[in-house]
This record gives structure tokens, C-alpha cells and sequence, in this order.
């Protein structure tokens, strides 16, 4: 994978676009301070491909931003690929594939080769910026090596041309499958391939030799090989647990197949017994069918009794209705001629009721014309309680009116209190104001001093240089010389002497000024500090004084308006307030309506309506109402009288015939009621018999369910011993299968399968290691890797991993060596390692970052490391080494300069 250009917006530290063209340089340094954002660049990389980075979710969004999103466009094979990943915050992260499918004649063959880097990187010892010899040549070697821009698959090519064809899949775990089969790299391999990180090489060769088979397991990811093992583990554990099963279960099929004898036995004695309860329980319902005869005799007889019961209970509630309803007939009759017994004075007190009727319709025709003119009265009275209610509320506030003006008298000597505090206060604070003016001036001129003096500073130096030059040559020069050495000039000894005390006096000038501004600009902190203080202190007082102004205008405001107030009020608001007081006492308002109301009451008088007696004659002829009814009840009496005696007769003769019946009717049923008595006497007992009937039945019940559990265990002996075949047959095909898996544990195990890979692995690594270390040493070092050692106890090997170097001095454990020497050996082993990786997964190595930490080593490591990306450099078609250390910068041909800004980190490439 070669990155051809990076657009960042909103992730992590870089809130605003960020885009870097890789086309310009096969060889660059990351550069900036801790925290810059030079880490960020690379797990965008990383965070686009695979959605992996230091953070994870929504934390790669950039605090000021709602949207994290990259854009990576990279050379894969021939092809250019774009991949764009988003992650808006509370949202669905989008991700995109995409291929270019014209890319015309800018594209070039990646595996051509890259560009040597003529400019190399700059030999640090000399410091002279000499540049290397390279100058655009072809590295010699395989042959497939050209410019750095067909490296990156670009050559007068712009990313607007292309026309992308989507690649992006359903769903975007679809998508990232086909993102890491295209590149043919999954996050962990290509972050431990491509990324040079701290301390990874250490990691292998730093370790005892008798741990580095293990941690070159891990570093091949032969750790998989481990899961197979636990995996066979478990699947030979379930095998055996299912053996385990299948013996439990053939232990209880022999112990019941041994009971076939007692079985058998068992089932005919249950038969046996089973045909004789069956005879009696026939025996015992046919007797049980006799009674039950019987007893339908007897019920018979008791409908026969309950039915003359019932006829003669209803005779009794007839003739008990009757006797109510006669009773009832015989008190209206005598009721009705009570009422004909006081006609007269019925007919009396109706009489009367009609004249107090017609007395109380000549009071309501009085009534009505009263009341005409009561409607009359009330406009006037409603013109005179408005005018009354309108004089109150306008008086209730003038009281109210008087009593906030008296409030306010009362404050307005505190409140000429305050304005005469406030202006002493403001006259104050203006005398501070004016201070503080002084001392900005006054720090304006100290800076404007401190200023002048350094930049005098350096020009004073460098004349009284000139002048110690001057006089020092003077100096030196013969006595006998008439011509001065410096303008060349005839010049006499006491001419050159006159001139060295001119110029010594010129120097003692500028020495005297020169230490005095360095006086000046060593108590100048502190004096621009203390001014500074010092203004602070009184940066408050502005919004003080604002204030004091505001509530001084405010209170004077305040005390002119209540004099307005005053004004006012003893002008308009008290004689207003006095004249409404007397209208009211007096009642002199609303005079127009006052003199209609007194009219209407003139008229009222002449009509002669007396409430007191149309009420009395209201009552009375409510109270007589009553005689209207009993008169009415008098004429039903008189109607109903003759019906009422026909009916009474009618009904004796009923209760009569009645009576009869009831007699006749209860000497039957006593009748039947003995005959019933006499019968239940002599009858068989039916509960007993269906209780012994339903016992013989149950026992039946009983027996044959034991009959049928003793058939049923006879019956499954056959299935059993079907079931004990096939069970047999079933655990001796486990126990083969558990054997393999025994065999397979064995071989996923440490000194199986993964022992092979490694012992296959070695020999590649340990070519590929000495092939860079041979350019690393200039053909001076070897590596070599023993993976068993001879035991000095007995005859007998151990497995290790020792590493051997051969250099001019011979064969030495790398633990031997220090410094510089196992820097090579550590660099070159990490880079073998990084491809060994990239070929495991099928991909190639064509860009390398490097992150190896220039801080941790010295100029000496730091000048070995630089030398290493230097030889190794041809092999890639990128390479991007990350440093903070500024001494490095001019180090490399080009540099990504990362700087932390207010609005986030930015990127630029020189």
C-alpha cells in the first residue's frame, strides 16, 4: 500500500481540513512537539483502513466538531483505490470503497521501482548540507526501481480527473472485508509490519534465548495455533464427558435387563388377581341395578307427597291474599262513608277557598301596575349609585395617591445624603483614575526604554569591538611608522597617540552606555512587572466610577421627580380631594336623576297597593287549597260507595269455598306422607352399595395400571437390548474420535505444529536479516539462529533460540554485543520480521513508518539510525520517520511540519 494523498476534518486534534500530498517525496520526517498531532496523522491512516486508532467511537471527534472524516487515496497493485470513512457525532459512521477506473497514462506500475533519494538525508558530522551523490540515479539491484512519482502512481495526474467506481458493500462489515482483502492486511498485521514502532525489535532479541521461540510465536501470530490446542481440548473433554454419559446410561440398562425373570413373574400374578376382582365387581353392579329399582319406587312416592305440599301451601297463600284484599275493601268502605257523613262541611270550607281565590286575583292586578312603576325607579337609582361608586374610587385614589407622596417625603433626605456620598466617592476615584494614566504612560516609556536599549545593545557591542580592533592594531604598530595601519595615512607617534586616547575615551562612552542598558534591561522585568501590577489594580476602578455615575443620575432623577410630585399634588390632587369628600357627606351629586326618582315615588302612592295584605291573602288561599281536594275525594266516595259493598260480598263467598278445600286437601296429603314414612323404613341401603361398587372399581383401576407397568417393563426388555447396541456402537466411535483429538492436541501443542513454523520461518527471517545487515555492517556481520542447545548435565538437547554473530573478531552470542553493533542487529531483525509479516498475509512491504524514539538515543544512535534509513531506504517506496527533536529536521529532504493551533492542529510539507 502507497498512500498517494490524506484529507482529515474534525478528527482528533485536527478540527479543520487537513490534506497532505505524498507524490512530492519518497522520504520525509513528521516533525513537532508533544501533543502536536504527528500520531493523529497515523491512526487517520489506520482509523480509514481498518476504523482502528488510539481512541475508539465518538472520542476521535474533535471537541469543536460534530463530524470526524478521512479521505485516503492509495496505490495497491497497479490500481488506485480511495477509501472515505465519516463518524458524525450521535449518528451512523458512513464508510466508502472506491476503485479508479481512469486513470490514463499518470498511472504507473508501483512495482517499477522507486527513485533513489538523491538528496539523501543530510550527513549530520560535516553539518556542511553537502548533498548525497545519488542526484536521480537508478539504485542498482533488481532493476525495478523508478521515479519517486511512479512509485506513488502519479505523473502529471490530478485526483480531479478520476472517475471512482464504487466498491463499498451492503453493509459496512462487508465493506471493511473487502477493504482488508484488497490489501490483503488486517489491522494488527499491518500496524506490526508497516509501523516501526518503539521498542518492538528489543522485544524479540532483548529476551532470554530460552524465551524468544515464544515471542517469535507471537510476533508470527503462531498464538492462533495455541487456540486450535484449547479448542481440541475442549472438543476431546466433550467426547469424553459424552462417553461418560453413555456408560451411566448402558450401567442402567444391564441392571434392568437383569430383571426380565422377576419381571415376567410379576405380570401373571397381576393378571390373575386382576380376572377374579373383575367377577366380583359384575356380581356387585347387578345388585346394585335391584336397589336402584326400589329406590325409583320410593321417588315416586315422595313426588307424589311433595306435589299435594305444594298444592296445598298455594291454597293457604290464596286464601291468606284474599283475607288482605277483603280487610283492605272493608276499611275503604268505611273511609268512604266518613266523608259522606261530612259533606256540609266540605262543601262550606270549598266555598270559602273561592272567594279568597277571587280576592287574590284583584291584589295581583294592584300588583302588576306597582311593579310597572318599581321598573321605572331603577335607572335613576342605578344613574345615583354609578355616580356615588365613580366619586369613591376616584377619592380612594387620591387618599392613595396623597399617602405614596407622603412615602416619598419621607426618604428625601436620605436619598440627598447618598448623591453627596456618591459625588465625594466619584472625586476619588477620578484622582486614581488619573494615577492610573500616569503609570501607563510611565510603562509606556519604561518598554519604549527597554526597547531602544536592546536593540542599541548589539550595535554598541559590535562598534566597541570595532574600536578595541582599532586601538589593538594602533597597538602593535612600530613607533617608527609614520603611516597608519588603519586609513593609511601619514600619522605621527603623538598624532597615534592623541588617536588611541580619542578612541579609548569613544569606548569608555559606549562601555558606560552599554552596561547601563544592561542595567536598565535587568531591572526592567521588574519594573514593568510592578507598573503592571500596579495598573491592575486599578483596572476595576473604570467600571466603579461607571456605576457611582449611574446610580448618582439615577438618585437625582428620583428627588426631582418627587418635588414634580409635590407640586402637583397641592395644586390639583387636595382641593379635588376635599371637594369630592363634601358631594359625598352632603349627597349632592346626580341631581337630574334625584328629581325623576321623586316623581315615580309620588305616583306609587296614588296606586294604594298594601304588600302586607296581598301577602296575608296569598297564604290564606294557599292554606285552603286543601278543601279543593277533600272535596274532590267527597264525590269519588259517593261513585265508588255501591261497587265498593258488591265487591266485599264477592269475596266472602270465595274465602268461604276456600276454607273447604284446604280441609280436604290436608287430610290426603297426611295420607301419602305416612304411606312414604312406612316405606323409607323397609328400603336397602343405595350409598353403601354404589360405595362398594365404586371401591371394587377403583381396585380394578389399581390393578390393571400395575398390570399394565409390569406389561410395559416386560415389553422395553426388547427395546433395551436394541438400545444397548446401539449404544455400544455409538461409544466405541467416540472413543476413536477422542484418540484423534488426543493426536490433534498434541500437534497444536508447543512442540507440534507451531515448532515446524517456526524451525520453516527461521531460515527465511535469518537470510532476509543478514541481507540487511549486510548492508548495515558493509559485509562485516552475519547472523545466525540455533534453536537447540546441548544440555551439560546429560546427553540430551534443549530447546532455545540463541542468536549467533560472526563479524572480523568471530563467532560471539548476541548478548555480547552493545551500542551501535546491536542497534544493527536489533534494526535489521525488526525489518525482517515487518516483511515476514507482509508476506504471511500474502501482501507486499512498499511503505514503512518509522517511530523508533530519536529522543532515547544519542548523537551517536541518532547518526547510526539516520545511516540505517538511509541504506534501507531504496527497498520502499515510502518512508515517514516521526521526530520531535528539531536538530533533525534538516536532516531528511522533506519534512511534515505539525504545529498546534488555537483552532487545532495543521500540516505543512517543506
Amino acid at each position: 500500500m502507497i498512500p498517494i494523498s490524506l484529507s482529515i476534518t474534525g478528527f482528533l486534534s485536527y478540527r479543520d481540513p487537513v490534506e497532505i500530498d505524498f507524490t512530492t517525496f519518497d522520504l520525509a520526517c513528521i516533525a513537532g512537539r508533544n501533543g502536536a498531532g504527528k500520531s493523529a496523522l497515523l491512526d487517520a491512516i489506520t482509523w480509514a483502513l481498518f476504523g482502528q486508532a488510539r481512541q475508539r467511537g465518538e472520542a476521535i471527534i474533535n471537541n469543536q466538531s460534530d463530524l470526524a472524516e478521512v479521505s485516503l487515496v492509495f496505490q495497491y497493485e497497479r490500481n488506485v483505490y480511495r477509501v472515505q470513512r465519516a463518524n458524525p457525532r450521535g449518528d451512523t459512521s458512513v464508510l466508502e470503497f472506491q476503485i479508479a477506473i481512469n486513470q490514463g497514462s499518470g498511472i504507473r506500475d508501483q512495482g517499477s521501482g522507486i527513485r533513489d533519494q538523491g538528496s539523501g538525508i543530510r550527513d549530520q558530522e560535516s553539518g556542511n548540507g553537502e548533498q548525497g551523490s545519488g542526484n536521480g540515479e537508478q539504485v542498482a539491484g533488481n532493476g525495478e526501481r523508478s521515479t519517486s512519482k511512479d512509485a506513488a502512481g502519479i505523473n502529471n495526474w490530478s485526483l480531479n480527473t478520476i472517475t471512482w467506481k464504487p466498491l463499498t458493500e451492503r453493509t459496512m462489515r462487508d465493506t471493511q472485508a473487502r477493504i482488508e482483502e484488497t490489501l490483503r492486511l488486517d489491522y494488527e498485521t499491518f500496524v506490526n509490519a508497516a509501523f516501526f514502532l518503539q521498542g518492538k525489535a528489543d522485544q524479540f532479541t532483548q529476551q532470554r534465548p530460552g524465551d524468544r521461540k515464544r515471542i517469535l510465536a507471537n510476533i508470527l501470530g503462531l498464538e492462533i495455533w495455541e487456540t486450535y490446542r484449547k479448542r481440541t481440548v475442549d472438543g476431546r473433554k466433550t467426547i469424553e464427558s459424552e462417553i461418560n454419559t453413555l456408560d451411566g446410561r448402558l450401567s442402567e440398562i444391564h441392571t434392568e435387563l437383569s430383571e426380565e425373570r422377576a419381571r415376567k413373574k410379576r405380570l401373571q400374578e397381576l393378571e390373575s388377581d386382576l380376572e377374579r376382582l373383575a367377577e366380583t365387581k359384575t356380581a356387585q353392579a347387578d345388585a346394585l341395578e335391584q336397589i336402584k329399582k326400589t329406590i325409583a319406587l320410593l321417588d315416586e312416592q315422595r313426588k307424589m307427597a311433595a306435589s299435594l305440599a305444594q298444592r296445598l301451601d298455594a291454597l293457604k297463600k290464596r286464601m291468606s291474599e284474599l283475607e288482605l284484599r277483603l280487610g283492605a275493601r272493608e276499611n275503604e268502605q268505611k273511609s268512604y262513608s266518613q266523608q259522606i257523613a261530612r259533606a256540609d262541611e266540605i262543601e262550606a270550607a270549598y266555598a270559602q277557598w273561592q272567594q279568597l281565590r277571587d280576592e287574590l286575583s284583584r291584589w295581583d292586578e294592584i300588583a302588576e301596575q306597582f311593579r310597572e312603576q318599581e321598573k321605572r325607579r331603577r335607572n335613576p337609582l342605578t344613574t345615583i349609585e354609578a355616580d356615588r361608586a365613580r366619586l369613591t374610587q376616584e377619592l380612594e385614589n387620591l387618599e392613595e395617591r396623597e399617602s405614596g407622596i407622603r412615602k416619598q417625603e419621607t426618604g428625601i433626605g436620605e436619598r440627598k445624603s447618598q448623591i453627596s456620598n456618591i459625588s465625594s466617592r466619584i472625586s476619588v476615584l477620578e484622582s486614581r483614575l488619573a494615577e492610573r494614566k500616569s503609570l501607563e504612560t510611565e510603562l509606556d516609556s519604561g518598554r519604549e526604554r527597554l526597547a531602544n536599549a536592546k536593540a542599541e545593545n548589539p550595535r554598541l557591542k559590535a562598534e566597541m569591538d570595532e574600536l578595541k580592533a582599532r586601538i589593538d592594531q594602533l597597538a602593535r604598530a612600530d613607533d617608527d611608522v609614520s603611516v597608519c595601519p588603519l586609513c593609511e595615512q601619514s600619522l605621527s607617534p603623538d598624532e597615534r597617540k592623541r588617536l588611541v586616547d580619542e578612541l579609548n575615551t569613544d569606548g569608555t562612552e559606549m562601555g558606560d552606555k552599554y552596561r547601563a542598558n544592561r542595567k536598565l534591561l535587568a531591572e526592567a522585568d521588574e519594573l514593568v512587572t510592578q507598573l503592571q501590577s500596579r495598573i491592575a489594580d486599578l483596572e476595576s476602578v473604570d467600571d466603579e466610577v461607571r456605576e457611582r455615575r449611574r446610580k448618582y443620575d439615577q438618585l437625582a432623577a428620583q428627588s426631582k421627580q418627587i418635588e414634580a410630585l409635590q407640586a402637583e399634588w397641592k395644586v390639583n390632587g387636595a382641593p379635588r380631594m376635599a371637594e369630592i369628600e363634601q358631594a359625598l357627606a352632603d349627597e349632592n351629586f346626580a341631581a337630574e336623576a334625584r328629581t325623576e326618582l321623586a316623581q315615580i315615588d309620588a305616583e306609587l302612592k296614588k296606586i294604594g297597593y298594601d304588600a302586607a295584605t296581598h301577602d296575608d291573602v296569598r297564604r290564606a288561599e294557599v292554606e285552603g287549597r286543601a278543601a279543593d281536594d277533600v272535596h274532590r275525594s267527597l264525590g269519588q266516595a259517593k261513585a265508588a260507595l255501591d261497587p265498593l259493598e258488591r265487591e266485599i260480598e264477592s269475596l266472602n263467598d270465595e274465602v268461604s269455598s276456600l276454607r273447604e278445600q284446604i280441609q280436604n286437601l290436608g287430610a290426603d296429603h297426611t295420607a301419602a306422607t305416612s304411606a312414604l314414612a312406612a316405606a323409607e323404613e323397609s328400603a336397602p341401603d343405595l350409598r353403601q352399595a354404589q360405595r362398594d361398587l365404586l371401591d371394587l372399581q377403583e381396585n380394578e383401576n389399581r390393578l390393571r395400571m400395575e398390570v399394565g407397568a409390569a406389561r410395559q417393563k416386560v415389553l422395553v426388555l426388547g427395546d433395551l437390548k436394541q438400545r444397548r447396541k446401539s449404544l455400544d456402537s455409538e461409544r466405541e466411535s467416540l472413543a476413536k474420535k477422542a484418540g484423534q483429538y488426543k493426536q490433534l492436541e498434541k500437534a497444536f501443542g508447543k512442540d507440534g505444529v507451531p515448532a515446524l513454523l517456526i524451525e520453516q520461518a527461521l531460515p527465511q527471517i535469518e537470510a532476509r536479516t543478514n541481507e540487511i545487515l549486510d548492508r548495515l555492517s558493509g559485509g562485516d556481520m552475519s547472523v545466525r539462529f540455533e534453536t537447540q542447545r546441548e544440555l551439560k548435565t546429560r546427553d540430551a538437547l534443549k530447546e532455545t533460540l540463541d542468536i549467533q554473530i560472526s563479524d572480523s573478531a568471530g563467532a560471539r552470542d548476541y548478548e555480547m554485543y552493545s551500542g551501535g553493533e546491536a542497534f544493527r542487529i536489533n534494526f535489521a531483525i525488526r525489518l525482517a520480521l515487518s516483511e515476514m509479516l507482509a508476506q504471511r498475509a500474502g501482501a507486499r512491504l512498499q511503505t514503512l513508518i518509522i517511530d523508533e524514539g530519536f529522543g532515547s538515543q544519542d548523537e551517536v544512535g541518532r547518526q547510526r539510525l539516520i545511516e540505517a534509513i538511509n541504506l534501507i531506504k531504496s527497498d520502499f517506496a515510502k518512508i515517514l520517520v516521526i521526530t520531535h527533536i528539531d536538530s533533525l529536521k534538516d536532516v531528511f529532504p522533506t519534512r511534515i511540519e505539525v504545529v498546534k493551533t488555537e483552532r487545532g492542529s495543521v500540516v505543512r510539507v517543506v
